[in-house]
């Protein structure tokens, strides 16, 4: 059964007392009732001395507080339950994230997150793990966030219209050849529904987030398709999506079969973005920030396209590569992402799943590593099977 989708704006009033100010009582109540389906991160750390330091802050910053939670307090079955409203987040409410995110990313001791884009070509390359992998869909690509905004789950429609404006602007002049397409109605840029469905059918634009109960309870896809697009470059390599879940998703796109030549053109882009003025936020221990913190630390994820279809027996198996590539440190989703399906062929986005604590260059290095031993246990299952089928008796 599909769960019904809440908007923002409604969810938040259950949560309030006559009023109008944070009840605590309530939301305790729904994280208790919740405790019987699943405990999410942002309920299992809802503790009694969180609500006692909550209660000494102003009450605009309790709002806050209860916006943070709200798409957790709204779908059970939330794991993390947590979406930052702006960056000072992390350090205003830090009472309330740092176990939370802590816990998720493993982190121990005084780790601190580092950066580093030293990414060789040559040494990463596919054909090396199975001539077969000649030309690969590969994929990089970072979330950001800008300094002097909201993030996306407290933006409300001018300030998302502001922000895009502003992108056109650095679109314009960034040195990259290239075509902005906007959602919002009106926009100089404006493209219809149709020409939005055909980036989508290519797997370059972003879907409609008003069917994400999430992205809809915790505000991200408020005012939609306000504020929202895409830039994608003359050869189609190099793509920006504007007002998703964090303000901007920076994606280099390559066929072929070195995974450092998506690292290159990843990072010209981002450099290139960067020198035209804009600041990135950043935290000085947590690193790149973005409104889920589960992306928090390089906020860049890389993935190649591959077809497993022995692991997954022809597509049907999709959990078996997915508890697999889990094993091994990575994320294996269907063809077009996150909540999508695999094919008859087992396609799958494999990723690694770590973001924090690594390097931009590890991050590479960890899923060519994760793909050797991948595609040996798919090669494996292969010759499991042809056992099976020259052994059947009549």
């Amino acid at each position: 059964m599909s769960q019904k989708i809440f908007e923002k704006k409604d969810v938040r009033k259950l949560y309030l007392d006559e009023q109008g100010n944070v009840d605590y009582a309530k939301i305790q109540a729904r994280w208790d009732d919740l405790k019987k389906i699943k405990v999410s991160l942002g309920n299992k750390y809802f503790t009694q001395q969180v609500v006692e330091k909550a209660k000494t802050l102003s009450q605009e910053d309790q709002q806050r507080l209860l916006d943070i939670m709200i798409a957790g307090l709204t779908n059970d079955d939330s794991s993390v339950g947590i979406a930052a409203t702006r960056p000072e987040d992390y350090d205003f409410f830090l009472f309330y994230l740092e176990p939370l995110i802590r816990e998720y990313h493993k982190i121990e001791g005084q780790t601190k997150q580092e950066h580093d884009w030293n990414i060789p070509v040559g040494e990463y390359v596919l054909t090396k793990i199975d001539p077969k992998l000649e030309k690969v869909s590969m994929r990089a690509r970072v979330a950001r966030n800008v300094v002097g905004y909201n993030l996306p789950s407290s933006m409300d429609k001018d300030e998302r219209i502001k922000f895009e404006n502003q992108m056109v602007e650095v679109f314009e002049k960034f040195g990259f050849p290239g075509k902005y397409h906007s959602l919002t109605p009106g926009h100089k840029n404006f493209i219809s529904d149709q020409e939005a469905d055909v980036l989508r059918n290519k797997h370059f634009l972003f879907i409609s987030m008003t069917h994400d109960n999430y992205l809809m309870s915790n505000g991200v896809a408020s005012d939609w398709p306000y504020g929202r697009g895409i830039w994608i470059s003359e050869d189609e390599t190099k793509m920006v999506w504007v007002g998703e879940e964090d303000q901007l998703r920076i994606i280099s796109i390559v066929q072929g079969n070195d995974l450092g030549k998506v690292d290159q053109s990843l990072h010209e882009l981002l450099t290139g973005i960067e020198k035209s003025g804009l600041k990135f936020a950043e935290h000085p221990t947590y690193g790149i920030i973005t409104t889920c913190p589960t992306n928090m630390g390089t906020g860049k994820r890389q993935s190649i396209l591959g077809k497993f279809p022995n692991i997954t027996k022809g597509g049907k198996d999709e959990a078996k590569l997915k508890d697999i590539a889990k094993s091994l440190g990575l994320q294996a989703r269907g063809v077009g992402g996150e909540h999508s399906n695999m094919d008859s062929e087992g396609t799958a986005d494999i990723s690694p799943s770590a973001r924090f604590g690594v390097t931009e260059a590890t991050v590479t290095k960890r899923l060519y590593e994760g793909l050797i031993k991948l595609y040996e246990i798919e090669k494996n299952a292969a010759n499991e099977k042809e056992r099976q089928n020259c052994c059947n008796t009549f």
